[in-house]
C-alpha cells in the first residue's frame, strides 16, 4: 500500500510549496522527531481543507524523517522510532513505489542539507529493496551529508550528526568511490571535528570520529596518533585543566592508532601511559570502590603491556589495602516484605494427607522456583519500564572488595546480556521471596510428619535421577535440610549435583565425554554439561537455568566454584542460594513411583476441575 497509498503527479509533487510547510523547522539533526510530529500535524490540517496532494506529501515526508538512522549497518540503516511508542510506526519497508518516485522529485527541491540527506537516502535505500536503480540518490545522499556536516562538525550540534557523518563517509565509499575531491572534503571536516572536540574536551566526538578514522583511513590516523598523545599528556597534567577520563580515552585511541600504523613501541608507550593514568586517578580522593576499580584496570594494562614486574607486585599489595576499605563504605540495605499471605499459602497447600502427600506438596505444591520464562519476561518488561536503570555499566563485588561479574549497559537485544541479568534477578530477588516460602514449608512439614535418614535413603534408591552409588550421599544431603544443618547440606548435595546432572544426560544417552590434546577422554565440566545444547531436553528448560543460576554462575550464587575452591565461610554457606538449591534437588529427584502417581493423580484432577469449571 505504501505511506502515500496511490502515484502523485511529478507536476503536482513539484507544485506543492515545501518552503511554506517545512517553515519553522530547522536544526534537523537534533530535533528531527520534533518535527516529524508537527509535519504530521500539518498534513492532517491540510487534508482537513481539502488539500489532497499537500496532504500526502506532507505525510511523506513527516514518515521519512520519524526513521531513526543507524550508520554503520549498511543492510539494515533504518528503523522505526523508538519513541512513537506505535507497532505499526513507519518502517523502511513500507515505502513503495510510488513513494519512493515522490521522494526522488522532492529531494531535488529542498534547500536544508540534513532534509535533502535523509529523503534521497531514503530513497535509495528503499529503491534497492525493490530492485531499482539508485545510484544517483546515493551519490546525493552522500553530498548532502557532507555539506550538512561541514555546516556542523565544529559547532556544539556535532554531537547530534555523528551518524549522519558515518553514514556520509558509507555512502561515499560507496557511490563515489573515485571522487578524490569528496574524499578528501569528508577526511578534512572529520580531521577539523577531531581537533575542535579536542580543544573543547569534547570526548562523544572525538572518541567517534576517531573510531572512524582507524576504520577506514590509515594515513590520517597516524596523523593524529601524536595529537591524540600530546592531548593524553595535557589532560592527565594535575591541575585546573586535568581531565582523567579524556587523558585515558586519548592515550587508548593514540595506541590504536601507533598499532594500526604497525608503531608497536609506540602503541606499548601510550597503553602504560593509560595505565598510569589509571593508577594516579586512585591515589586521589575517592571512593574505595572507584579506587581499587581503577587500579585494577591500570595494573592490567601495565601487565598486559610489558609494565615492570616489580612495580605491578607492589601495585598488587596497595590495591589489596584499598579493597580492605570498601567494605568500611558499605551500608546495609533492608526492604520488609509483607509474606503473611505465602504463609497462609503455605499452610493450605502442605496438608497431606500422607507422608508422601506432604512430601510431594513440599516439593511441588508450593511453586517451582524460577521459571526460565517468567523471569525472562520479568526482565524485559523491568527495562521497557524503567529502562534509565540499565543505561549504565554495572559491577558487582564480593565481601573483599573483589569485583566478581559485569555486565554493560543492558542490551535487551543481546541475549547473554539478556540471561546475565535473568540470574541476577534470580539472585537479588526470586530467592528472596522463595527462601521463607520454602522454611515455612519445612516447618509444616516436620510438624505433621517425621522425615527420617532411611525413609529419604529409600526414595533415592527409587530415584532414577540419583546415579548408583550416590544414595547415601544425596540423602543425608537432604535429610540435612529438613534439620536446617544447611553446612551438611552445602557438603553433601553441592558435589553431588554434578552426578545427578551427568545420571541424567547418560540416561538420555548424551555423551558427557570431551576429548582432550593428548588423545584420552575426561567427563563433561558442570559447566560444560549445562551450557551444552541437550540440557533443556534431557532436563528441562526451567532446572537448567536454576542450576546454573545456583551453582556455575558468577551473576548468580556460584555455589559449585566458590564451595570448591573453599571461598564461603561458614556464615557465608548459609545463604539463599543453597535453600533453593537444596529445594531443587527434593524436586528432581522425587521422580520415584509414588511421585510420578501424585503428579498423574494431580493432573486428572486438574482436567476434572476444568471440565466442570471449577
Amino acid at each position: 500500500m505504501g505511506i502515500l497509498g496511490n502515484a502523485l503527479a511529478p507536476d503536482a509533487i513539484r507544485a506543492v510549496e515545501l518552503a511554506r510547510h517545512l517553515e519553522g523547522l530547522d536544526d534537523w539533526a537534533s530535533s528531527a522527531w520534533r518535527h516529524c510530529s508537527i509535519l504530521a500535524t500539518r498534513s492532517q490540517d491540510l487534508a482537513a481543507q481539502g488539500l489532497a496532494t499537500e496532504a500526502s506529501v506532507v505525510s511523506l515526508l513527516a514518515a521519512t524523517t520519524s526513521l531513526r538512522l543507524s550508520a554503520g549497518t549498511p543492510n539494515n540503516v533504518f528503523h522505526r522510532s523508538r519513541r512513537s511508542g506505535d507497532p505499526d510506526a513507519t518502517r523502511i519497508e513500507d515505502f513503495d513505489a510510488d513513494d519512493i518516485a515522490c521522494l526522488q522529485i522532492l529531494s531535488e527541491n529542498l534547500d536544508d542539507p540534513w532534509l535533502r540527506a535523509r529523503v534521497a537516502d531514503v530513497a535509495s535505500v528503499a529503491g534497492r529493496n525493490l530492485g531499482l536503480k539508485m545510484w544517483h540518490f546515493g551519490q546525493m545522499a552522500a553530498r548532502a551529508y557532507l555539506e550538512h556536516c561541514e555546516r556542523v562538525m565544529q559547532t556544539e550540534d556535532a554531537v547530534s550528526s555523528l551518524d549522519e557523518m558515518q553514514r556520509g563517509v558509507d555512502l561515499a565509499a560507496m557511490f563515489e568511490k573515485r571522487n578524490a575531491d569528496l574524499q578528501l572534503r569528508y577526511w578534512t571536516v572529520i580531521e577539523a571535528g577531531i581537533r575542535h572536540s579536542l580543544d573543547h574536551s569534547w570526548p562523544g566526538i572525538f572518541l567517534s570520529l576517531s573510531e572512524l578514522v582507524r576504520a577506514r583511513n590509515r594515513a590520517l590516523g597516524t596523523q593524529l596518533a601524536p595529537v591524540f598523545e600530546d592531548y593524553a599528556v595535557r589532560y592527565a597534567h594535575q591541575g585546573q585543566g586535568y581531565q582523567p577520563d579524556n587523558a585515558q580515552t586519548c592515550f587508548e585511541i593514540a595506541a590504536r592508532f601507533w598499532e594500526r600504523g604497525r608503531d608497536d613501541a609506540a602503541a606499548r608507550r601510550c597503553q602504560q601511559g593509560a595505565a598510569e593514568v589509571l593508577i594516579t586517578r586512585s591515589r586521589l580522593p575517592a571512593s574505595a570502590m572507584l579506587k581499587a576499580d581503577w587500579m585494577s584496570e591500570g595494573i592490567a594494562k601495565l601487565r598486559q603491556y610489558g609494565g615492570n614486574r616489580d612495580r605491578v607486585r607492589e601495585l598488587q599489595d596497595e590495591l589489596a589495602d584499598v579493597r580492605r576499605t570498601i567494605l568500611d563504605e558499605m551500608q546495609m540495605q533492608e526492604f520488609p516484605i509483607d509474606i503473611r499471605d505465602l504463609i497462609e499459602f503455605v499452610r493450605a497447600t502442605v496438608v497431606g494427607p500422607t507422608d508422601h502427600d506432604g512430601l510431594m506438596q513440599l516439593a511441588y505444591g508450593i511453586g517451582q522456583g524460577a521459571r526460565y520464562d517468567n523471569v525472562r519476561k520479568s526482565v524485559l518488561d523491568a527495562n521497557a519500564n524503567h529502562s534509565i536503570a540499565d543505561f549504565f555499566t554495572r559491577v558487582s563485588y564480593n565481601e573483599h572488595g573483589v569485583p566478581v561479574s559485569k555486565r554493560e549497559a543492558f542490551d535487551r537485544t543481546n541475549e547473554d546480556q539478556i540471561l546475565q541479568k535473568m540470574i541476577e534477578q534470580v539472585r537479588e530477588i526470586d530467592s528472596t521471596i522463595y527462601t521463607p516460602t520454602i522454611f515455612e514449608a519445612i516447618d509444616v512439614y516436620c510438624e505433621k510428619f517425621e522425615p527420617s535418614l532411611n525413609a529419604v535413603l529409600l526414595y533415592m534408591h527409587q530415584s532414577p535421577c540419583v546415579p548408583d552409588g550416590h544414595e547415601d550421599s544425596v540423602a543425608l544431603g537432604l535429610t540435612a535440610g529438613f534439620n536446617y544443618d544447611w553446612l551438611e547440606v552445602a557438603a553433601y548435595l553441592i558435589p553431588q549435583s554434578e552426578a545427578i546432572v551427568r545420571n541424567i544426560f547418560k540416561r538420555e544417552r548424551v555423551n558427557t565425554l570431551v576429548n582432550r590434546d593428548d588423545g584420552t577422554e575426561e567427563e563433561m565440566s558442570l559447566n560444560q554439561l549445562l551450557e551444552s545444547p541437550h540440557a533443556a531436553e534431557a532436563l528441562g528448560k526451567d532446572n537448567v537455568f536454576q542450576l546454573r543460576a545456583l551453582l556455575t554462575e558468577r551473576a548468580g550464587f556460584n555455589l559449585r566454584n566458590l564451595y570448591s575452591h573453599g571461598l564461603l565461610t561458614d556464615d557465608a554457606v548459609h545463604n539463599n542460594g543453597l535453600f533453593m538449591l537444596w529445594w531443587l534437588l527434593l524436586r528432581m529427584t522425587l521422580f520415584v513411583p509414588w511421585g510420578i502417581e501424585w503428579h498423574r493423580k494431580r493432573m486428572d484432577d486438574a482436567r476434572e476441575n476444568a471440565a466442570a469449571g471449577r
